[in-house]
C-alpha cells in the first residue's frame, strides 16, 4: 500500500480506511507479505530463497521444486468449449493430486459458476446448488482464490501442490462462453478427463497463456499482484481440426422401476462422431467399438417391506347432503407383493377408511298422498279417504313441508247401487200407498234400501 512499509508495525483504524505506523520495525523473521518467504530483519525486508536461506538465490521450478530444472512435472492447458445441456452440473477437467499453479478461468463473462469437488459427492466451492462468496478457500493442502466481479470472468487460481485430485466442474445457467484451464502435474500420471473427451480432434483451441510473475526471480505469483490495466491478451489458435473418431454418447440413467423387490433403469446409448465444436453426427451402432455400454441395469434389488395399500374410493353414499366415501386399505409385502395380516403394517400410519363428501343439496320434503280407500257409501253419495304424509327423499317424517300445498285427505264419492229383482222395468213401480217419493228424492233417501224399494221408480237415476 502506498507510504506503508512492509517492515514496520501499522494498524488500520477500525471503521476507517487509513493506517498508523505504531512502531519502525515488526520483530525479525515476520514474513513481508503474504505468499511470499521473505523475512522482516531490522526493519528491512530480506530475501530468503526457496531453501529458507537468507539471501539465498535458489528458486522454485514450475513444478514448486526447490532447485528443480522443471522436469518433474508436465503443463496441462487447454480450452473447454463444450455445448452444454443447462440446468447441471458438467466437468470440465480434473486436477491430479500434486498439481501446481492451477488458474481456470471463464473467457467470457457469464451466468454460469465454477464449481471446485473432490471424488464422490465432496464439493468445496458452490456445490449442490448453492454458491459461495468470492474469498480463499484453504483446500486440498494449497489455498484456491476464487474470484467473481461484476464485469470480469470468474476465476478460480492456487498455488498448490494439492494433496487429493480435484475436479473442475461448472454449473451450467447459460451457453457455455469456453473456460480456460491450465495446471501443472506430476509427470506420469496419465490422461486428464480433458484428454479423453475428444478435444484433441473436431476442432480446438490452443491458448498462449500470459502469467504474472515476479521481476526479482520470474516465479510465478497469483494474477492480482500484477496490475490488471497493463495485461496483455491470451494468444489463441485453432488446432486439431480433424473429425473425431465415432465414440459412444450414453444418456442418464433413468428412475428405477421399482422401489424394492428387484427393478431396472434404462438409458439412452448412441454412437455419435464429433465433426466439429458445434456439430456431432449419429452413426449406426456398428461405426463403434464393441462391446456397447448396457442399456440396462438392476436396481433397487432390496427386500421390500410390509406398507399399506389403500385401494380406490367408492362413490359418496347418500348420493345428496352429507355422506361417505369409503375404501379398503390393506398390508401388503412392498409393491406387488402378498397381503398380509394388518398386525404386519405400522398401526400408526395406517391410511384413514372413510372421509366425509357432498355431492349436491338434498330436494326439500315434500306431501306424498296414498291410494284412496273405499267410498263410505255402498250405493249413492259417500266419502273417500286417502293418507297425506310430509316424507324426506329418504322416507322419513318432516315437519318442513308448506300447509298451503298440502293435497285433499277425503273427497266425495258415488257407488254404483246394485239393482235387485225390483227394479226390473217390469216390476220397478212406486207402491200405490206411498205419497212422499217425490220427497225421497229431494231428501236424497233413495240410497237407503226400504225407500229405494218403495219408491222404485221415482228413485230410478238418482
Amino acid at each position: 500500500m502506498g507510504g506503508v512499509k512492509s517492515c514496520s508495525l501499522n494498524c488500520l483504524a477500525e471503521g476507517y480506511n487509513f493506517y498508523t505506523e505504531r512502531a519502525p520495525a515488526v520483530v525479525d523473521g515476520t514474513p513481508c507479505r503474504d505468499d511470499s518467504l521473505d523475512v522482516c530483519v531490522n526493519g528491512e525486508c530480506k530475501h530468503v530463497g526457496c531453501d529458507r536461506i537468507l539471501g539465498s538465490d535458489v528458486r522454485e521450478d514450475r513444478c514448486r521444486t526447490c532447485g528443480g530444472d522443471g522436469s518433474g512435472c508436465e503443463v496441462i492447458e487447454g480450452v473447454f468449449n463444450d455445448s452444454l445441456p443447462e440446468g447441471g452440473y458438467e466437468e470440465v477437467v480434473r486436477v491430479p493430486k500434486g498439481s501446481v499453479f492451477i488458474h481456470i478461468q471463464e473467457l467470457n463473462v457469464s451466468l454460469n459458476y465454477l464449481v471446485l469437488k473432490g471424488k464422490g459427492d465432496q464439493y468445496f466451492i458452490n456445490g449442490k446448488l448453492t454458491i459461495d462468496t468470492p474469498r480463499r478457500f484453504d483446500i486440498a493442502g494449497t489455498t484456491f482464490h476464487y474470484r467473481r466481479p461484476a464485469d470480469e470472468p470468474e476465476t478460480l487460481e492456487a498455488l498448490g501442490p494439492t494433496n487429493v485430485t480435484l475436479i473442475v466442474m461448472v454449473l451450467v445457467r447459460e451457453a457455455n462462453p469456453g473456460i480456460s484451464f491450465r495446471f501443472n502435474p506430476p509427470m506420469n500420471l496419465g490422461p486428464t478427463r480433458f484428454e479423453r473427451s475428444g478435444h484433441l480432434c473436431a476442432g480446438g483451441v490452443q491458448v498462449q497463456q500470459v502469467v504474472c510473475k515476479k521481476q526479482a526471480d520470474h516465479t510465478v505469483v497469483y494474477n492480482h499482484f500484477c496490475d490488471k490495466r497493463s495485461r496483455p491478451k491470451d494468444k489463441k489458435r485453432a488446432c486439431n481440426s480433424e473429425p473425431c473418431a465415432p465414440t459412444w454418447w450414453v444418456g442418464n440413467w433413468s428412475d428405477c422401476s421399482r422401489s424394492c423387490n428387484g427393478g431396472l433403469q434404462t438409458r439412452e446409448v448412441l454412437c455419435k462422431r464429433k465433426i466439429s465444436p458445434t456439430e456431432e453426427k449419429v452413426l449406426d451402432d456398428i461405426a463403434c467399438t464393441l462391446p456397447r455400454p448396457p442399456l440396462t441395469d438392476p436396481c433397487n434389488n432390496h427386500t421390500c417391506p410390509p406398507e399399506w395399500l389403500p385401494l380406490d374410493w367408492s362413490e359418496c353414499s347418500p348420493s345428496c347432503g352429507p355422506g361417505y366415501r369409503h375404501r379398503v386399505v390393506l398390508c401388503k409385502s412392498g409393491e406387488s407383493g402378498d397381503t398380509m395380516p394388518e398386525s404386519n403394517c405400522p398401526k400408526q400410519s395406517r391410511p384413514t377408511t372413510r372421509v366425509r363428501c357432498n355431492l349436491q343439496r338434498c330436494p326439500p320434503p315434500q306431501w306424498v298422498t296414498g291410494p284412496w280407500g273405499e267410498c263410505s257409501s255402498k250405493c249413492g253419495l259417500g266419502q273417500e279417504k286417502r293418507s297425506v304424509q310430509c316424507l324426506t327423499r329418504t322416507g322419513q317424517p318432516s315437519s318442513e313441508c308448506l300447509d298451503a300445498q298440502r293435497p285433499a285427505a277425503m273427497q266425495q264419492c258415488q257407488s254404483r247401487c246394485d239393482t235387485g229383482p225390483t227394479d226390473s222395468p217390469e216390476e220397478c213401480k212406486d207402491v200405490n200407498t206411498v205419497a212422499y217419493c217425490p220427497l225421497v228424492v229431494r231428501f236424497k233417501f233413495c240410497s237407503r234400501p226400504y225407500f229405494r224399494q218403495m219408491c222404485c221408480k221415482t228413485c230410478q237415476g238418482h
